[in-house]
C-alpha cells in the first residue's frame, strides 16, 4: 500500500515579498524537497500563499511542521490532507507561479474534501485539486 500523501494549505505573508525573497524561499524549498522526495507547487499573490505538497506522509508531516514555524507567514489554513494514489506535480520539486487575486480566491474557496460518504473505490477527487491541476497546466 502506498504511503503517498498530499497536503495543501493557504497562508498570509507577514509582509509583501520581493522577487528576491521569493527566489530565496523557492531555492530552499527545492533543496529540501529534492532531498526528501517531496513534489508540489507554490502559488503567490499579493501576500497570499497556497502550497501543495506531495510525498510520503511522515515526510509531509515533518515538512509542514517546519513550514508552520516559519516567520514568513501566518494564518495557516490546511485545505487538503489526504492519501493520494499518484502525484499531480511529479515534475516539480517546487513549481512556482504568481496568480491573480481572482484565481487565488477561486482556488482557496473551492471544495477540497473528497466525498466522504462514497465507498472508497468511488470517492471522487476534490474540486480544489482538479482546479489546481487545471490552473497549473494552463499557466
Amino acid at each position: 500500500m502506498s504511503d503517498l500523501h498530499s497536503l495543501i494549505y493557504v497562508s498570509t505573508a507577514t509582509h509583501l515579498m520581493t522577487d528576491a525573497e521569493l527566489e530565496t524561499l523557492l531555492q530552499g524549498a527545492v533543496e529540501q524537497n529534492n532531498k526528501n522526495d517531496v513534489t508540489g507547487v507554490l502559488l503567490y499573490n499579493d501576500g497570499d500563499f497556497m502550497q501543495c505538497l506531495e510525498g510520503p506522509e511522515h515526510i509531509l508531516r515533518e515538512t509542514f511542521k517546519r513550514i508552520s514555524r516559519s516567520s514568513r507567514h501566518s494564518g495557516i489554513i490546511c485545505l487538503f490532507d489526504e492519501k493520494i494514489s499518484k502525484r499531480s506535480f511529479s515534475d516539480w520539486h517546487m513549481g512556482y507561479a504568481k496568480t491573480s487575486k481572482s484565481q487565488m480566491l477561486a482556488l482557496s474557496s473551492a471544495q477540497w474534501k473528497k466525498i466522504a460518504e462514497a465507498p472508497l473505490d468511488e470517492k471522487k477527487e476534490s474540486e480544489g485539486l482538479i482546479l489546481l491541476r487545471d490552473f497549473w497546466s494552463r499557466r
